[in-house]
């Protein structure tokens, strides 16, 4: 047992494991740029995607995950060791114990990474703009968008504004690419993946009378009603195209494919039916990222600030001993 601990806590082996990840990293990352249909629906750090598509391929990567298991408990033995080692030898200064506090934080994060990369989940992206919208838990409308492009015509700053509801309460936030809202403390984060101006509703000119309709509303023709049933916009038709149905006084329901403009109007219960314009909103695309290490980074970074705060005392109280 005691050769098994020695060799677990070696700090060759640790050296050995390092130049052995690092070597996987290198071969990882030449294999997926020359094989990238290979990897389709990897993202982030999300690592249960080797699990749920097992192949040859992927052997590096099964190789680099018992490394990295190695090399965490490589660090910890070494850690604990150094612990024991100084404890034993009655040292009490604090400052000298920064070093072994920086390592415990290192095998945190590769805890965190280890729970975010098996645990991690990403939602199908949903359509936000000016009505409440159900999401990762919360409701969420865009109330305005404002963007801001570099001469070339790329994008410089998009920049969503948005209202999250949740248990009633209400608050304002921003919305960005690399701005997501924040939620759960960081456990989940809301992405924006695209934006733009989303079809809110349709105008139609219903002879002198003017119907600013969203999908399934009603408007009464005569003695009969048009409902509209649904948009289709580009590249589904050349043009927008709405879609109507009609019903009678004698419930007989008829549907009509009415193209936008004056000249593709049609007559519907006895009046002239113009498809006029649309009424466009700001909106968002995104998508609800849960991962559950987020805690844990926390923890990462108090050990981190710690135990370089001790390191550094140690160093300035070197320097006004000599």
């Amino acid at each position: 047992m005691k050769k098994i601990y020695a060799i677990f806590k070696s700090q060759k082996l640790g050296i050995i494991i390092g130049f052995t990840v690092t070597g996987l990293l290198i071969i990882g990352s030449l294999i997926m740029n020359y094989q990238p249909r290979q990897y389709a629906g990897l993202s982030g750090e999300d690592i249960s995607f080797f699990f749920t598509n097992k192949k040859p391929l992927h052997l590096w990567f099964y190789i680099l995950f018992l490394a990295c298991i190695l090399y965490g408990i490589n660090t910890f033995l070494c850690t604990l060791d150094s612990i024991i080692k100084k404890t034993k030898r009655g040292i009490k200064k604090i400052p000298l114990y920064g070093a072994s506090v920086v390592h415990i934080g290192f095998v945190i994060t590769l805890v965190a990474h280890l729970i975010g990369g098996l645990y991690s989940t990403t939602e199908p992206p949903v359509s936000v703009a000016d009505e409440w919208t159900n999401i990762g838990g919360v409701e969420m409308k865009v109330t305005d968008l404002k963007t801001s492009s570099y001469p070339n015509g790329m994008p410089k700053k998009i920049e969503a504004f948005v209202s999250v509801r949740k248990d009633g309460i209400e608050y304002s936030d921003t919305l960005g690419y690399n701005n997501p809202v924040l939620l759960e403390h960081g456990i989940s984060a809301i992405l924006m993946r695209d934006y733009g101006w989303i079809a809110s509703s349709v105008i139609l000119k219903v002879d002198d009378r003017i119907c600013n309709l969203k999908i399934d509303e009603v408007c009464n023709v005569n003695t009969g009603k048009i409902r509209v049933d649904d948009l289709y916009m580009p590249p589904q038709y050349r043009y927008p195209v709405v879609k109507l149905i009609s019903t009678a006084e004698n419930q007989e329901t008829q549907q009509t494919l009415l193209p936008i403009g004056e000249t593709s109007g049609k007559n519907i219960h006895g009046a002239q039916v113009v498809f006029a314009d649309i009424n466009s909103v700001p909106g968002v695309l995104v998508s609800v990222k849960k991962n559950p290490s987020i805690p844990l980074t926390f923890v990462t970074v108090f050990f981190f600030s710690i135990g370089m705060l001790l390191v550094i005392l140690r160093v300035i109280g070197r320097m006004v001993n000599n």
